[in-house]
């Protein structure tokens, strides 16, 4: 597969270098876009309150950087995958990541790989397991993924954000309306409406491991837990009112 029919996209955001949290997630950042560079494939990203030593050490790596310019969760993630397909208009696949998950890295070209011989229009990462996480991230993630499981009819990890979308299946995204708050919804119901819609989605199994900086600096943070119960509050609730609604349709 040409590695340029591949292309990566993620937001960006520094925050404070002293915070403890905000500083370890450049580091892991810079980590990823280097990994990216080890194996051919371009990223570019859309970012915001980003010091000029920062990102001129992001350009370095090859990244492509487009400021900024939405608010909320959701616009930020639209603005990001326009981007990409913008700057990029050739390329077949977009992969959507976060910025701590350089340990994602190697299972993209798979991924895509997997998803030319099935023809399907969105890849779905399935974790073997969570020993890497802190435990309150992966129980988040293990209910999520039983829920949507039991709803979908087939093993799902939903709450992993990470993707491969082909073009024709963008819409999808650019279209939701952030029914849900526009937060994690973003990616999440898109998905959802595509397995229902009938398209062919690919899962591959994938053995992850949180990077262990990010596990260490966020376990047991009090702000770190009340975002994992937003998350729950969030995500499960927009999961089973849109399946229930796409059910009715």
């Amino acid at each position: 597969m040409d590695l340029n029919e591949i292309i990566c996209t993620t937001t960006f955001r520094q925050g404070d270098p002293n915070n403890p949290i905000d500083k370890t997630r450049t580091e892991v950042f810079l980590d990823m876009a280097r990994e990216m560079g080890s194996v051919g494939l371009s990223l570019i990203t859309v970012y915001t309150e980003t010091h000029d030593r920062v990102l001129d050490t992001i350009r370095r790596l090859g990244v492509i950087i487009v400021k900024q310019q939405s608010v909320s969760m959701g616009n930020i993630r639209r603005e990001a995958l326009i981007a990409a397909l913008s700057h990029f208009p050739r390329a077949r696949y977009l992969c959507w990541l976060e910025p701590e998950k350089p340990n994602l890295v190697q299972f993209i070209v798979p991924m895509a790989r997997q998803m030319e011989q099935e023809q399907s229009v969105l890849g779905i990462f399935n974790r073997a397991d969570m020993a890497s996480y802190p435990p309150e991230q992966a129980y988040y993630y293990l209910f999520c993924r039983a829920v949507a499981t039991h709803l979908v009819g087939f093993d799902v990890d939903y709450a992993f954000g990470p993707m491969i979308v082909t073009r024709s299946a963008i819409p999808y995204f650019l279209k939701y309306q952030g029914e849900y708050g526009d937060k994690w919804d973003s990616i999440f119901v898109p998905r959802l409406r595509i397995i229902k819609d009938g398209l062919t989605v690919s899962v591959l199994p994938i053995y992850f491991q949180n990077d262990r900086r990010m596990t260490q600096v966020e376990v047991g943070n009090p702000t770190i837990i009340l975002k994992r119960l937003e998350q729950l509050n969030i995500v499960i609730p927009s999961l089973i009112a849109e399946w229930q609604q796409l059910n009715a349709i």
